[in-house]
């Protein structure tokens, strides 16, 4: 299998491993990733005035709220999913009144991460007004305009934020038997993200759209087959799969959506995106992963696999291990989802975001904490997920509303 090459890794000397722009070399199974001409310009970091959009600026410093308050893996997804709508649909609202795009993208992002972020209210709003105090008399009048526009869109986006289930709790029981995952926390915890599968999707009916098959019997042939891949790849580690596994992480800073947001900003920025278009592509690429995420734990908790580490103690990790069932794999989900959509909405990528998101997802083979199967099943999902997201689309001349239930 290509998953278990043992090549060498090798990164373009212009790039380094340690920067989020050296994800468009990294290496899928033992072989280099070749980004594109433009690839390669955005890997180098745009220039500050080529990422000028209102969208584009309000996005890192949303970045800089989800680091600051730590909020964790899936709130992360949600900011920017809902902030990015927000902005999307009050830029379609401003321009059917004849204004310009930044201030209604500045007054729909500042609503929403007030509500998201109640502690930074004042910091938030000090950043709106540095915004409307920089301009003229009279692009600060159209400005404002823009502003209650993108407030009155960000006061309808919280009003789905606030039913769309994600603060309910788990009330299940766990399963039994060594068949069945259980938490290998101590002391044991319940199991994280178990009500997921439920929440209100974007482009899905519902979280259940796409449930993977079932996976092979605990005790079969074909299960136990893979376990021994997995154990195979913790025998013999590399010091490079390690350092792959650490790198998708994504547990620190922005977690992983704003690692995917400042890549996606800094592609659009090297290609010169005017702001609607920024904002509508974001917004599609953070609903694609939200999507993602809960169809892939509408599958975890349906199927309750075991991780490969219950299965054969005898498998190390490289990295710590999440406490929710195995099969399918979040990173292949997620991460396939956001590199097939990227490829899908920026020109001339030649596939690179898709391989991308398939190293994510070896990298937690690398690191012993899931099977092949678990792979396959989420780069599944995440081909479901892209497809139905670019079928139902993000239309240019009207607000997006979630399809979901």
């Amino acid at each position: 299998m290509r998953l278990f090459a043992r090549c060498g890794f090798r990164v373009a000397p212009a790039l380094g491993m340690a920067t989020l722009a050296a994800m468009l070399a990294v290496v899928l199974g033992g072989c280099v990733i070749r980004p594109g001409a433009s690839e390669a310009r955005a890997a180098a970091g745009a220039a500050p005035w080529a990422a000028a959009t209102s969208t584009s600026q309000w996005n890192d410093y949303a970045s800089d709220l989800v680091a600051r308050n730590a909020v964790g893996q899936f709130p992360a997804f949600r900011t920017f999913a809902y902030m990015n709508l927000a902005i999307n649909n009050a830029i379609v609202q401003a321009a059917a009144q004849g204004l310009e795009p930044d201030g209604a993208a500045a007054g729909a992002a500042a609503g929403v991460l007030v509500h998201l972020f109640p502690k930074d209210k004042d910091a938030t709003m000090g950043r709106l007004q540095r915004e409307i105090a920089a301009l003229g008399v009279q692009p600060r009048s159209r400005f404002q305009s823009g502003v209650e526009i993108g407030g009155k869109t960000a006061a309808d986006i919280v009003a789905l934020i606030q039913g769309d289930r994600a603060s309910a709790t788990w009330s299940g029981t766990l399963p039994t038997g060594e068949e069945k995952w259980s938490s290998r926390a101590q002391p044991p915890q319940p199991p994280g993200g178990a009500h997921l599968g439920n929440i209100r999707t974007f482009f899905l009916t519902t979280g259940a759209d796409f449930r993977a098959p079932p996976p092979p019997p605990f005790a079969s042939d074909a299960f136990r087959e893979q376990v021994r891949k997995v154990r195979e790849v913790s025998d013999t580690r590399t010091n490079q799969q390690v350092r792959v596994a650490q790198y998708w992480e994504n547990l620190t800073g922005s977690f992983a959506a704003g690692a995917w947001n400042a890549l996606a900003r800094s592609a659009m920025a090297a290609r010169g995106f005017d702001e609607p278009t920024t904002a509508r592509t974001l917004a599609t690429i953070h609903m694609v992963a939200f999507d993602a995420v809960v169809a892939c734990h509408d599958s975890k908790y349906v199927y309750w696999v075991p991780r490969p580490t219950q299965a054969d103690p005898k498998i190390t990790l490289a990295i710590g291990l999440p406490n929710f069932p195995s099969y399918p794999s979040n990173h292949a989900c997620i991460s396939g989802a956001v590199g097939r959509t990227l490829d899908a909405l920026l020109p001339n990528t030649d596939g690179v975001y898709e391989k991308m998101g398939r190293q994510a997802g070896e990298s937690r083979v690398y690191a012993g904490m899931h099977y092949p199967m678990d792979l396959d099943a989420g780069y599944e999902i995440a081909r479901k997920v892209t497809a139905r997201a670019l079928q139902v689309g993000v239309p240019k001349d009207k607000p997006f509303m979630p399809q979901g239930r």
